[in-house]
């Protein structure tokens, strides 16, 4: 086996390079210990802040009820009570009667209602007056109506086949 020699002189090597990596690393340490300072202040702020707000949330007092308000609040609740009684009509079984009131002959071309007066308006068409006429018997012989009139008709000319367009009111019964 081979001897091992060490040598323990010391040998000159120049130290500044050493010294200036340092000096680097530690302005580098410096540096970021002064942004994630700044950091840490500013997440201390914003959390703060936040409490803050949550706070006046809580605390916030709600301003008291002027007379033009109260009048707004009477009108949506009065157009929403007009809302929910138009959706608790009984639509389907209209719609059943007036379909099934001798369908094949009249095409339906219009509805209106008046569920406040419980007053409808139909506007159809017919192959001729006679459907036009069993139609209008149709309708009044329906539970579901009253009072069912014929308020115009008018052939329609331009039409090869010479319908009959007309309006007819009537009251709904309604059921409810």
């Amino acid at each position: 086996m081979r001897a091992l020699t060490l040598d323990f002189r010391r040998h000159y090597r120049p130290r500044w390079p050493g010294l200036a990596l340092l000096l680097v690393g530690m302005a580098g340490a410096a540096a970021i210990g002064l942004e994630y300072r700044q950091i840490v202040t500013e997440t201390a702020m914003a959390e703060a802040g936040l409490r803050e707000q949550g706070l006046a949330a809580r605390r916030k007092t709600f301003a008291p009820v002027t007379g033009g308000d109260i009048q707004r609040v009477a009108l949506e609740l009065k157009h929403a009570r007009e809302v929910v009684h138009q959706l608790r009509m009984p639509w389907e079984e209209l719609f059943r009667s007036l379909e099934a009131a001798n369908a094949s002959t009249v095409a339906l071309l219009g509805i209106e209602s008046d569920t406040d007066r419980q007053h409808i308006n139909i506007t159809a068409e017919a192959e001729d007056l006679d459907a036009m006429l069993n139609y209008l018997r149709e309708l009044e012989s329906r539970s579901v109506f009253a009072d069912v009139y014929l308020h115009s008709h008018q052939i329609q000319q331009q039409d090869p086949q010479r319908p009959v367009r007309f309006v007819l009111s009537a009251t709904w019964l309604v059921r409810e």
